[in-house]
């Protein structure tokens, strides 16, 4: 897994959590890890509605729910919607232990809530082990320059 260089953490004051829109919501979890791109926030609210349906997506499903929602809110609908595109930001989410492939259909994995998983997988697996390697190195450091 070769997410450290991929994982930029930021943290917010719990007034962010009473925004009313989900949307911005969706935005402030990804921005949190690092990313501010509008085409994994739409993916992440597709994976959302299609959990609530208890459905799973394929990539190209997964563009076209995109699509729709972009037309609603009347955004561009094709900006960053390649099928390549796409399959890069699920591997994000599969690296974060977040998504799973079932054949050509995407879930969140176990079929589990996204707050459970990040807790049980993306947290002690990436998060942690990624803390964990930075005091590692910090130790180190420390021993390089004799601190005591």
């Amino acid at each position: 897994m070769n997410l450290l260089s991929d994982i930029r953490l930021r943290w917010y004051d719990d007034d962010s959590l009473l925004s009313n829109e989900p949307r911005a919501l969706i935005e402030l979890f990804l921005d949190s890890l690092g990313v501010s791109r509008d085409v994994a926030a739409d993916i992440f609210e597709v994976l959302l509605t299609a959990k609530s349906e208890g459905v799973g997506l394929t990539t190209s499903q997964i563009k076209q729910r995109i699509i729709e929602l972009r037309e609603k809110r009347g955004s561009d609908t094709e900006s960053g919607l390649c099928k390549r595109n796409i399959q890069i930001w699920m591997g994000f989410f599969r690296e974060l232990e977040l998504v799973e492939r079932i054949g050509s259909r995407y879930f969140f994995s176990g079929n589990k809530k996204p707050s459970t998983l990040f807790m049980e997988r993306t947290k002690p697996n990436i998060i942690d082990k990624s803390t964990d390697y930075i005091h590692r190195l910090l130790q180190e450091i420390e021993k390089g320059y004799s601190v005591k």
